[in-house]
């Protein structure tokens, strides 16, 4: 039986490694998970930014900024 899951390995610089797991402690969770909700919200973005009038944006309070996407 094969497992349709794929497998990838890559490595992370330290920081940004420390950086995912003070995150996924935060958040209760691990590192793999949150990679792979990072995954998933990076594909949803590519395929967004091929409309053109599609715009990305953070808001916190009043304050908004627009993402630009090179």
């Amino acid at each position: 039986m094969t497992s349709a899951a794929k497998r990838y390995n890559f490595v992370l610089p330290e920081e940004l490694y420390q950086e995912l797991q003070a995150l996924a402690d935060h958040r209760h969770t691990t590192v793999v998970d949150l990679l792979r909700r990072f995954v998933k919200l990076g594909l949803l973005v590519a395929k967004a930014e091929e409309s053109p009038d599609t715009g990305f944006f953070i808001r916190k309070g009043d304050e908004e900024q627009r993402l630009l996407l090179l």
